[in-house]
């Protein structure tokens, strides 16, 4: 093993005075982030996941507010009655009850006629009258919107037949047509969200998930590939091992809070175009406690990742040297899916670091948490976090210079009480 003169040792402790400590951090946080940024697969993920949020923003939204023209062959008075009665449906229609149904009739002398057109493809669908009975044909099938707005046309006209029959007035058809509906008061009433609040859980869980995986385990490689490659040793030897480490963190906790605003963001601004102020208003709402605790816990694991990689000796060790901490990221992920249901168990495990960081959220999101209890958690996993840095600091020094095996925990832990040789 080769030794530093003391001239060479003087030397270096005095080009790390000469320059702060901050901009050594930095330094080592901007290469992280530019070698990222050049990352194709950091790009190609990033691109993928705008796609997926846009398009689960924007598209149910498109597909909630389209309308469908349909071509309907009509035969029979009843039938055409029914159509004039599902136009007016449609047309005063103020709510989602009625599909977005606009028909272009063509009348049919018969039914083989109004066969003939469906057969053909000139008419989407044919609606026949035999007396009374009604008969909606279709070729392959009828469109379900057609359906629903035909029954609903078709009960409002036997209803208005039946009650012309029997002598009453035009208020009492219209009271029976269109009946008041019952005024509905809640005792524990929720503010109306535009989408459920376990949906939004499920999609910071899957962020965080995604997010965490992704920069942790880029961590963990980069630096067992800086040992592999003895690269690591070049930098112990102008930096000190916890400013590296330090670099590294702030740099991957940079990248992996930007990556999820920006995927927030571009999924508020898709609600923005397609008009859904509600929508909006719910998602920031809810997005501001979960970048918090996004960030708080990224920090919390962040370093573990990295004394994870410092253990391995190469890339190949990383499965089992990971292992753990995957099972920590994995852990508040299903407690997202899994713990639902407000109550006492999921008011525990949003206090709990691991969990919290998207348990406590989650509560905001469903508004069972005070005000107070945000930060008291968030407190909590800073302190934690806290913590996990001050104890992955000193293993990281006890064994990223160990290059030549797979390093113990035990063993890392006491090269760094020992010093190094």
């Amino acid at each position: 093993m080769t030794t530093q003169s003391p001239t060479a040792s003087a030397v270096a402790a005095d080009d790390v005075t000469e320059v702060s400590r901050g901009s050594l951090i930095r330094t080592i946080a901007s290469r992280e982030i530019w070698v990222k940024l050049h990352d194709k697969g950091f790009i190609a993920s990033t691109v993928f996941f705008l796609l997926i949020i846009v398009g689960a923003t924007v598209i149910p939204i498109m597909i909630s507010q389209q309308s469908h023209d349909y071509r309907l062959a009509v035969v029979g008075d009843q039938a055409t009655a029914v159509v004039t009665a599902a136009t007016g449906l449609h047309t005063s229609a103020s709510s989602g009850d009625v599909p977005k149904v606009t028909l272009t009739t063509s009348s049919a002398a018969d039914r083989a006629a109004a066969e003939a057109l469906v057969r053909g493809g000139n008419a989407d669908a044919a609606l026949v009258a035999d007396g009374t009975a009604l008969t909606l044909i279709g070729r392959d099938a009828v469109p379900d919107d057609l359906v629903i707005l035909v029954k609903a046309a078709a009960a409002q006209t036997d209803v208005s037949r039946v009650a012309a029959e029997a002598g009453l007035s035009s208020d009492q058809v219209r009271q029976l047509v269109a009946p008041t509906p019952p005024k509905v008061d809640l005792l524990n009433a929720q503010p109306d969200r535009a989408v459920p609040p376990i949906l939004l859980v499920m999609i910071f869980g899957f962020l965080f998930y995604f997010a965490v995986l992704t920069f942790g385990i880029s961590i963990a490689q980069s630096v067992v590939e800086e040992k592999q490659s003895r690269v690591v040793e070049l930098l112990v030897a102008a930096v000190p091992v916890r400013w590296l480490l330090a670099g590294k963190v702030l740099g991957n906790t940079v990248l992996a809070v930007a990556q999820v605003t920006l995927i927030v963001g571009v999924g508020l601004a898709g609600a923005a175009l397609a008009g859904q102020s509600a929508l909006i208003s719910q998602v920031a709402g809810a997005s501001v406690w979960f970048l918090v605790f996004f960030l708080l816990g990224f920090l919390m694991l962040a370093c573990l990742w990295a004394v994870a990689g410092s253990l391995a000796s190469r890339v190949e060790d990383l499965q089992s040297t990971t292992m753990l901490m995957q099972a920590t990221v994995m852990v508040p992920f299903f407690a997202s899916i899994f713990v639902t249901e407000p109550g006492r168990v999921q008011e525990v495990l949003s206090y709990i670091p691991f969990t919290a960081v998207l348990l406590m959220p989650a509560r905001v999101i469903n508004g069972t948490a005070a005000s107070w209890e945000p930060w008291v958690a968030a407190g909590i996993v800073l302190a934690t976090a806290a913590l996990f840095v001050v104890l992955g600091a000193r293993l990281y020094e006890g064994s990223v210079l160990h290059t030549s095996n797979r390093t113990r925990l035990v063993q890392a832990w006491r090269s760094a009480r020992g010093g190094r040789s």
